[in-house]
């Protein structure tokens, strides 16, 4: 395999686990577009035998099941979010605390 394109599987992981979305967004074209020259490169009798199209899957598969559990996890965590903004009101009230009103 490559040293570019290994170099790159690697900024891409990296930049996921991140959450670096521009990064990996932008490392992805250059990703595909490395596997494209490799693929090209290579003879017609090694290709068949070639590890390069599961490798490429395999990358691209993990970053976008990564990038659906970090969205997943996001949501989860602004969901907790509107929750605690929404009765903090409440628990401020029954903690004793006054509310002034200015009118």
């Amino acid at each position: 395999m490559s040293q570019a394109l290994d170099s790159l599987a690697e900024q891409l992981r990296s930049a996921v686990l991140a959450a670096d979305h521009a990064a990996a967004e932008r490392l992805v074209s250059k990703y595909v577009e490395t596997v494209r020259q490799v693929w090209e490169a290579l003879p017609e009798s090694e290709r068949a035998s070639s590890p390069l199209p599961n490798t490429a899957v395999e990358c691209l598969n993990w970053a976008r099941g990564m990038t659906i559990v970090q969205r997943a996890i996001t949501a989860e965590q602004l969901a907790i979010l509107d929750k605690t903004i929404r009765y903090q009101p409440v628990r401020a009230v029954q903690a004793g605390s006054t509310l002034q009103v200015t009118l």
